[in-house]
């Protein structure tokens, strides 16, 4: 039986999704960001390796968790659909995983979780969760329910409202640092308001401004353009800059007296090339097109030029009657009747001859696996291996101007353990030091293997994002060798005084403590909390799950 006798902290994460050292680190020497600089300059800090694929969901739920994808089920911002081959936006209560901020609630501590992704909706800790990206405007996202109205009052903001295009670029700037100090001035009410002991608000500026700047920054970029440069050439550094800000008001709130933890869930550099495997699996065999009429082809053609699509038709559509003339008409001849924005594997392939198949982001392949797949026909044992094997091989021998294009091919099951690793890639592939990314939502755009980017993406993530401790028990260590996203979660706990599940994948950073009343972290038997995938009609084609996969397409995360 745990007894809570061990001395506890009060701990600030701030999370700055996509930060990493090998910006920052120049900057602060620079001496552009001085409250960095301090939380640096007082404490340890490291490179920390993200998860696989490099994407925020799985990312930020792993930091949260301790735990790999295969525990608690998250990979992407979509995921198949239940006994379908159609994309839905990944959501908290597909999958059945326990948070920090579930265990610290559980021994009595106080939480506030504000903008963590995918977090919706919001679990009933005690305290207070505020779902970040994910959510949709509509419904409720955060808890307690009564605390929306309170954040409506406050003007908070979860992501922007201007559409990024090029010559909307100073616009786009403004509003991202509008909702960014939206987000401290909600954070700061909070924090002087509740009894908190563990406190986490994530900043999404940076992976945002990265996403669409890189190349101004950058000279050696293929888009860059030197005259561009010199309005935006400083973007990057600008909204790093307006963070320090923001961090230096959280700090003077909290006192010197609580743990600062900054951490990212990956970092960031540049996209040369976007990549369509199901191109090229297409034309090694694996994957078979379905005949279509060209009629029925130009139809959905002109009807996604003229906008009459279902993520476009949606909204106008947003009012009782139509959402229940809707709900009677199956899903099946709604999708034939009314195109998707961008054309979709289930809309094109042939899932009786197809093998494997490739959606997500950055590079995914999955294997139409009997038994797993509405239509697999793969045979799991011998013949997925070999199928696997084949695959591999192949990647390796993929060249662009006549230079290799695969650094890496990773099997799931070397990657993932726990009751959702069969539902991850199964197998992930980094192509040319991620500079050449696939594109969730593009996947049968393609009609060559390689093309610079149709997108306006010209930044993408890296591997390493971020990790610093610093406050009253944290050792003035400076730099550290490279520590594991899954480690920040137990690290927490100790630091909390809390045990640590046992079934954690993480370990604590007992090297970063200098204080011994901390003693040794204990750590104690969990029953497995995770379950299967919540069942099909708990997805349902809703208008929030429209007004989401727009969302997520209007802020760039799928095209």
């Amino acid at each position: 039986m745990f007894r809570m006798e061990k001395h506890m902290y009060r701990i600030l994460v701030i999370g700055l999704d996509a930060a990493g050292l090998d910006l920052i680190e120049p900057w602060i020497a620079a001496g552009y960001l001085p409250h960095i600089a301090h939380i640096l300059r007082t404490g340890a800090y490291a490179p920390m390796r993200s998860t696989i694929p490099v994407m925020s969901p799985p990312a930020w739920t792993s930091l949260i968790t301790g735990l790999n994808p295969g525990k608690h089920g998250v990979y992407d911002f979509v995921r198949l659909l239940p006994g379908s081959y159609r994309l839905y936006s990944t959501r908290r209560d597909q999958t059945t995983y326990r948070t920090i901020f579930d265990h610290a609630s559980a021994y009595g501590r106080y939480v506030l979780a504000v903008n963590i992704p995918i977090t919706y909706p919001p679990a009933p800790v005690r305290g207070i969760m505020i779902s970040g990206l994910g959510a949709p405007r509509q419904g409720r996202f955060a808890h307690p329910g009564e605390l929306e109205k309170e954040l409506h009052v406050w003007e908070y903001r979860r992501d922007i409202d201007v559409v990024f295009a090029p010559g909307k670029e100073q616009e786009w700037i403004a509003d991202l640092q509008n909702v960014t100090r939206s987000q401290t001035d909600a954070m700061l009410r909070l924090l002087k308001r509740e009894p908190w002991d563990l406190a986490m608000l994530v900043y999404r500026a940076i992976d945002e401004v990265e996403t669409y700047f890189w190349h101004h920054m950058d000279p050696t970029h293929p888009q860059h353009d030197p005259e561009k440069a010199k309005m935006y050439g400083s973007a990057i550094l600008k909204v790093h800059r307006l963070l320090d800000e923001e961090i230096g008001r959280l700090l003077e709130v909290v006192g010197d007296d609580t743990i600062i933890v900054l951490a990212s869930d990956h970092g960031g550099g540049p996209v040369y090339k976007e990549v369509f495997l199901n191109v090229w699996l297409e034309q090694q065999g694996w994957l078979v097109r379905r005949r279509t009429h060209p009629l029925n082809e130009w139809r959905k053609n002109v009807m996604r030029r003229l906008h009459l699509t279902s993520d476009h038709l949606a909204p106008m559509l947003d009012f009782p009657l139509a959402w229940r003339i809707r709900n009677l008409i199956p899903q099946r001849l709604q999708h034939a009747l009314v195109p998707e924005s961008s054309v979709t594997l289930a809309d094109v392939v042939d899932w009786s001859r197809t093998r494997a198949y490739s959606f997500g982001n950055i590079g995914q392949i999955y294997v139409n696996l009997r038994g797993r797949e509405p239509q697999g026909i793969v045979e799991p044992g011998a013949e997925y291996e070999r199928l696997l094997d084949e695959i591999t091989e192949a990647l390796y021998a993929l060249t662009d101007e006549g230079q290799p294009v695969v650094d890496a091919v990773y099997r799931g099951r070397d990657l993932y353990t726990g009751p959702y690793a069969g539902y991850g890639p199964d197998l992930n592939i980094i192509m040319r030091g991620m500079t050449y990314v696939t594109q969730s939502w593009r996947e049968a755009a393609g009609h060559q293997i390689f093309s610079i980017s149709g997108t306006h993406y010209t930044g993408i993530h890296r591997p390493l994002g971020m990790l610093a401790l610093s406050g009253p028990p944290i050792a003035a260590l400076g730099a550290q060798p490279e520590v594991q996203i899954v480690d920040v979660a137990p690290t927490l706990m100790w630091l909390s005084g809390l045990p640590i599940p046992d079934d954690v994948d993480g370990r604590p950073l007992e090297e970063f403590v200098q204080d011994h009343r901390l003693g040794s972290p204990t750590f104690i038997h969990v029953e497995q909390v995770t379950g299967p995938l919540a069942p099909r009609a708990t997805w349902t084609d809703s208008r929030q799950e429209q007004e989401v996969l727009t969302r997520l397409r209007e802020l760039g995360y799928l095209e």
